[in-house]
């Protein structure tokens, strides 16, 4: 299965986010079995929502791409199996009607970071009145000074 919806559609994912342009996200699911009988499936998932930089508070554009293989269990036993390896597959609980859109809006609030911010905020690097500023380290001497002065002698 593969679709598109728009980001507004999830509700979820929406709240506490800034205002958001008219995006949408793109999603695609795609099962699978293995010689085992275990049944499985690929979430991918593409979106551009806001979000607000906890550093500087301007809004920019943060993309997420998603790409999880989940294992689909049978009963809420499976979900909490002792037995499996680690490195296996996350585990979600199959039924006979599944909400496809709430799986990918799942996966797409994981992918979200926790504390969403610039890699470099615009407001650190290019401002004329930082670069113009004098520098809190040239206007007084480091406490340490006299530190490494002793430890010369």
């Amino acid at each position: 299965m593969q679709g598109q919806a728009p980001l507004g559609q999830f509700a979820r994912l929406m709240a506490g986010l800034p205002r958001q342009a008219g995006t949408l996200v793109r999603w695609s699911l795609q099962g699978e079995s293995d010689a085992a009988g275990r049944s499985f499936v690929t979430v991918r998932a593409q979106a551009e929502p806001t979000l607000e930089c906890q550093r500087c508070l301007s809004a920019f554009v943060y993309p997420v791409n998603v790409d999880n293989r989940l294992e689909i269990v049978d009963t809420e036993a499976g979900l909490a199996d002792e037995d499996a390896d680690p490195e296996d597959a996350e585990r979600i609980l199959g039924s006979q009607r599944f909400d496809v859109l709430a799986l990918v809006e799942d996966e797409l609030i994981l992918g979200l970071p926790y504390v969403p911010k610039h890699d470099v905020c615009p407001s650190e690097h290019g401002s004329p009145a930082k670069a113009d500023a004098p520098q809190a380290d040239d206007a007084r001497p480091s406490p340490f000074a006299v530190l490494e002065r002793l430890k010369k002698n």
